[in-house]
Protein backbone atom coordinates (compact mmCIF):
# COMPACT_ATOMS: atom_id res chain seq x y z
CA UNK A 1 0.00 0.00 0.00
CA UNK A 2 2.81 2.51 0.33
CA UNK A 3 4.14 1.58 -2.86
CA UNK A 4 0.58 3.58 -4.26
CA UNK A 5 1.02 5.97 -1.84
CA UNK A 6 4.63 7.08 -2.96
CA UNK A 7 3.69 6.76 -6.56
CA UNK A 8 0.53 9.30 -6.37
CA UNK A 9 3.17 11.68 -4.40
CA UNK A 10 5.32 11.78 -7.30
CA UNK A 11 2.48 12.33 -9.62
CA UNK A 12 1.47 14.87 -7.54
CA UNK A 13 4.60 16.55 -7.46
CA UNK A 14 5.29 16.46 -10.86
CA UNK A 15 1.31 18.02 -11.73
CA UNK A 16 2.30 20.60 -9.35
CA UNK A 17 6.00 21.38 -11.48
CA UNK A 18 4.17 21.24 -14.32
CA UNK A 19 1.50 23.51 -13.06
CA UNK A 20 4.57 26.08 -12.00
CA UNK A 21 6.19 25.58 -15.26
CA UNK A 22 3.05 26.45 -17.40
CA UNK A 23 2.12 29.53 -15.23
CA UNK A 24 5.51 30.79 -15.98
CA UNK A 25 5.02 30.15 -19.50
CA UNK A 26 1.78 31.76 -19.59
CA UNK A 27 3.64 34.82 -17.88
CA UNK A 28 6.28 35.23 -20.35
CA UNK A 29 3.90 35.22 -22.77
CA UNK A 30 1.53 38.16 -22.16
CA UNK A 31 4.68 39.74 -21.16
CA UNK A 32 5.87 39.61 -24.69
CA UNK A 33 2.38 40.60 -25.70
CA UNK A 34 2.57 43.62 -23.51
CA UNK A 35 5.61 44.73 -25.05
CA UNK A 36 4.89 43.56 -28.63
CA UNK A 37 1.92 45.57 -27.88
CA UNK A 38 3.61 48.94 -26.27
CA UNK A 39 6.43 49.03 -29.31
CA UNK A 40 3.60 48.51 -31.75
CA UNK A 41 1.98 52.11 -29.89
CA UNK A 42 5.00 53.55 -30.00
CA UNK A 43 5.62 52.82 -33.51
CA UNK A 44 2.61 54.33 -34.55
CA UNK A 45 3.22 57.38 -32.72
CA UNK A 46 6.62 58.42 -34.60
CA UNK A 47 4.18 57.13 -37.71
CA UNK A 48 1.93 59.96 -37.06
CA UNK A 49 4.76 62.71 -35.91
CA UNK A 50 7.16 61.95 -38.71
CA UNK A 51 7.33 64.11 -41.43
CA UNK A 52 6.53 63.97 -44.82
CA UNK A 53 8.72 62.90 -47.46
CA UNK A 54 8.16 61.94 -51.08
CA UNK A 55 10.79 60.40 -53.56
CA UNK A 56 10.18 61.16 -57.25
CA UNK A 57 12.12 58.75 -60.06
CA UNK A 58 11.44 59.31 -63.65
CA UNK A 59 12.34 56.73 -65.96
CA UNK A 60 15.40 56.56 -67.62
CA UNK A 61 16.06 58.41 -70.97
CA UNK A 62 16.10 57.04 -74.11
CA UNK A 63 18.04 56.49 -76.49
CA UNK A 64 21.08 55.90 -73.82
CA UNK A 65 23.19 59.00 -73.15
CA UNK A 66 27.13 59.57 -74.42
CA UNK A 67 29.33 59.85 -71.76
CA UNK A 68 31.35 62.97 -72.21
CA UNK A 69 34.40 64.34 -70.38
CA UNK A 70 33.50 67.84 -70.31
CA UNK A 71 30.27 67.75 -67.95
CA UNK A 72 27.10 65.15 -67.28
CA UNK A 73 26.04 63.30 -70.53
CA UNK A 74 22.91 65.26 -72.70
CA UNK A 75 23.08 63.74 -75.84
CA UNK A 76 21.87 60.23 -76.70
CA UNK A 77 24.16 58.15 -79.03
CA UNK A 78 22.46 58.23 -82.72
CA UNK A 79 19.69 55.78 -83.49
CA UNK A 80 21.30 52.96 -85.36
CA UNK A 81 25.33 53.23 -83.92
CA UNK A 82 27.22 50.70 -83.60
CA UNK A 83 30.98 49.27 -81.96
CA UNK A 84 33.54 46.85 -83.15
CA UNK A 85 34.84 44.53 -81.03
CA UNK A 86 37.68 44.52 -79.69
CA UNK A 87 38.44 47.90 -81.37
CA UNK A 88 35.62 49.69 -80.21
CA UNK A 89 35.11 47.90 -77.04
CA UNK A 90 36.60 49.99 -74.05
CA UNK A 91 37.91 53.48 -74.11
CA UNK A 92 36.07 56.68 -75.53
CA UNK A 93 33.23 54.68 -76.44
CA UNK A 94 30.95 55.31 -73.40
CA UNK A 95 27.33 54.69 -72.22
CA UNK A 96 25.82 56.13 -69.31
CA UNK A 97 23.02 54.88 -67.20
CA UNK A 98 20.70 57.35 -65.45
CA UNK A 99 17.50 58.05 -63.57
CA UNK A 100 16.88 61.82 -62.43
CA UNK A 101 15.13 62.04 -58.62
CA UNK A 102 13.75 64.67 -56.81
CA UNK A 103 12.58 64.90 -52.97
CA UNK A 104 9.80 66.84 -51.86
CA UNK A 105 9.09 68.16 -48.72
CA UNK A 106 5.34 68.09 -47.41
CA UNK A 107 5.95 68.83 -43.97
CA UNK A 108 6.07 71.52 -41.70
CA UNK A 109 9.59 70.70 -40.06
CA UNK A 110 12.85 70.70 -41.90
CA UNK A 111 14.89 67.28 -42.55
CA UNK A 112 18.25 66.15 -43.23
CA UNK A 113 19.06 64.11 -46.93
CA UNK A 114 21.85 62.29 -47.46
CA UNK A 115 23.10 60.85 -50.93
CA UNK A 116 25.94 57.80 -51.06
CA UNK A 117 26.63 55.90 -53.59
CA UNK A 118 26.23 56.63 -57.41
CA UNK A 119 24.22 59.93 -57.09
CA UNK A 120 24.96 63.38 -58.09
CA UNK A 121 24.12 66.69 -58.84
CA UNK A 122 25.11 68.57 -61.79
CA UNK A 123 27.42 72.08 -61.19
CA UNK A 124 26.96 75.38 -62.55
CA UNK A 125 29.48 74.07 -65.44
CA UNK A 126 27.03 70.69 -65.47
CA UNK A 127 30.23 69.00 -64.24
CA UNK A 128 28.58 66.56 -61.92
CA UNK A 129 29.52 66.44 -58.62
CA UNK A 130 28.72 64.11 -55.28
CA UNK A 131 25.10 65.05 -53.90
CA UNK A 132 26.40 64.62 -50.99
CA UNK A 133 24.04 66.21 -48.19
CA UNK A 134 21.45 68.70 -48.06
CA UNK A 135 18.98 70.45 -45.51
CA UNK A 136 15.45 70.34 -47.25
CA UNK A 137 13.18 73.13 -45.68
CA UNK A 138 9.58 72.91 -45.35
CA UNK A 139 7.06 72.61 -47.97
CA UNK A 140 10.21 72.58 -50.97
CA UNK A 141 11.68 70.39 -53.50
CA UNK A 142 15.09 69.28 -53.82
CA UNK A 143 16.93 70.25 -56.97
CA UNK A 144 17.57 67.17 -59.63
CA UNK A 145 19.25 64.40 -58.25
CA UNK A 146 21.07 61.93 -60.88
CA UNK A 147 21.27 58.21 -60.26
CA UNK A 148 24.33 57.74 -62.67
CA UNK A 149 27.22 55.64 -63.73
CA UNK A 150 29.00 55.24 -67.27
CA UNK A 151 30.21 51.74 -68.60
CA UNK A 152 32.35 50.68 -71.79
CA UNK A 153 30.54 49.08 -74.12
CA UNK A 154 32.53 45.76 -73.11
CA UNK A 155 31.13 46.33 -69.81
CA UNK A 156 27.04 46.47 -71.16
CA UNK A 157 28.41 43.57 -73.38
CA UNK A 158 29.08 41.36 -70.06
CA UNK A 159 25.16 42.58 -68.85
CA UNK A 160 24.04 41.32 -71.92
CA UNK A 161 25.95 37.70 -71.59
CA UNK A 162 24.65 37.41 -68.09
CA UNK A 163 21.17 38.10 -69.08
CA UNK A 164 21.07 35.56 -71.63
CA UNK A 165 22.76 32.89 -69.36
CA UNK A 166 20.42 33.94 -65.98
CA UNK A 167 22.84 35.57 -64.12
CA UNK A 168 23.01 38.40 -62.15
CA UNK A 169 24.12 41.50 -64.04
CA UNK A 170 27.91 42.56 -62.61
CA UNK A 171 27.44 45.70 -63.54
CA UNK A 172 25.13 48.09 -61.90
CA UNK A 173 23.89 51.64 -60.99
CA UNK A 174 23.86 52.26 -57.02
CA UNK A 175 22.25 54.77 -55.12
CA UNK A 176 21.00 55.08 -51.17
CA UNK A 177 18.57 58.16 -50.15
CA UNK A 178 18.71 58.31 -46.30
CA UNK A 179 16.17 61.38 -44.82
CA UNK A 180 15.75 61.66 -40.75
CA UNK A 181 14.00 64.57 -38.68
CA UNK A 182 15.73 66.05 -36.51
CA UNK A 183 14.21 63.90 -33.36
CA UNK A 184 16.59 61.99 -30.87
CA UNK A 185 13.05 60.39 -30.29
CA UNK A 186 11.93 59.69 -34.20
CA UNK A 187 12.07 58.02 -37.40
CA UNK A 188 15.24 57.63 -40.49
CA UNK A 189 13.58 56.70 -43.75
CA UNK A 190 16.14 54.98 -46.52
CA UNK A 191 15.23 53.75 -49.95
CA UNK A 192 18.03 51.86 -52.06
CA UNK A 193 18.21 52.69 -55.42
CA UNK A 194 19.47 50.26 -58.41
CA UNK A 195 19.55 50.27 -62.14
CA UNK A 196 20.76 48.40 -64.64
CA UNK A 197 20.54 46.83 -67.50
CA UNK A 198 22.15 45.58 -71.30
CA UNK A 199 21.01 48.20 -73.64
CA UNK A 200 23.14 46.93 -76.27
CA UNK A 201 22.95 43.71 -78.10
CA UNK A 202 25.17 42.03 -80.59
CA UNK A 203 24.68 42.85 -84.24
CA UNK A 204 22.51 39.80 -86.00
CA UNK A 205 24.81 37.61 -88.57
CA UNK A 206 27.50 40.17 -87.95
CA UNK A 207 30.66 38.79 -85.56
CA UNK A 208 32.30 41.43 -83.32
CA UNK A 209 29.58 43.98 -83.66
CA UNK A 210 27.25 45.92 -81.47
CA UNK A 211 24.31 47.78 -81.62
CA UNK A 212 21.90 49.43 -79.23
CA UNK A 213 19.03 47.47 -78.67
CA UNK A 214 16.58 48.59 -81.09
CA UNK A 215 12.31 49.14 -81.50
CA UNK A 216 10.68 45.91 -80.85
CA UNK A 217 7.27 45.76 -82.42
CA UNK A 218 5.71 44.41 -79.37
CA UNK A 219 8.04 45.09 -76.62
CA UNK A 220 8.63 48.65 -77.73
CA UNK A 221 11.65 50.64 -77.10
CA UNK A 222 14.97 49.49 -76.16
CA UNK A 223 14.24 51.05 -72.86
CA UNK A 224 12.82 47.20 -71.84
CA UNK A 225 16.61 45.97 -71.40
CA UNK A 226 16.66 48.00 -68.48
CA UNK A 227 16.07 47.09 -64.98
CA UNK A 228 14.83 49.95 -62.73
CA UNK A 229 12.11 51.05 -60.23
CA UNK A 230 9.92 54.13 -60.08
CA UNK A 231 8.53 52.98 -56.84
CA UNK A 232 11.57 52.20 -54.78
CA UNK A 233 10.24 50.60 -51.07
CA UNK A 234 10.82 53.06 -48.18
CA UNK A 235 13.12 51.58 -45.45
CA UNK A 236 11.85 53.04 -41.77
CA UNK A 237 13.67 52.52 -38.53
CA UNK A 238 12.34 53.81 -35.60
CA UNK A 239 14.60 55.53 -32.99
CA UNK A 240 14.40 55.08 -29.06
CA UNK A 241 17.11 57.31 -28.99
CA UNK A 242 19.23 58.14 -31.96
CA UNK A 243 21.96 59.91 -29.84
CA UNK A 244 22.28 56.48 -27.74
CA UNK A 245 21.93 54.19 -30.70
CA UNK A 246 19.00 52.78 -29.72
CA UNK A 247 16.42 51.60 -31.98
CA UNK A 248 12.57 50.10 -31.52
CA UNK A 249 12.61 46.58 -32.71
CA UNK A 250 11.12 46.03 -35.93
CA UNK A 251 7.11 44.41 -35.77
CA UNK A 252 7.34 40.73 -36.01
CA UNK A 253 7.36 39.08 -39.34
CA UNK A 254 8.40 42.32 -40.80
Amino acid sequence: MSEIWDALSSIGTALALGGVVWQGYLTRKALKVSQLMAADAIRSRLDSQAPGVTLTLSPPPWEPLAATSTGMPCNPWPPGHTWHFPEQQDGANRLVLQQVLVLKNISDRRVQARFDGDLVVADEDRRPNAAGVIILEPHTTSREVYLQREFTIKELSENYTAKQAGQELPYTVLGTVTVEDDRDNGITDRWDLVLTGCPIEPYPARDGLWRIAPWHLTEGSGRRTLDYSLLPSRQRTHWVSRARGIQLPAPEGA
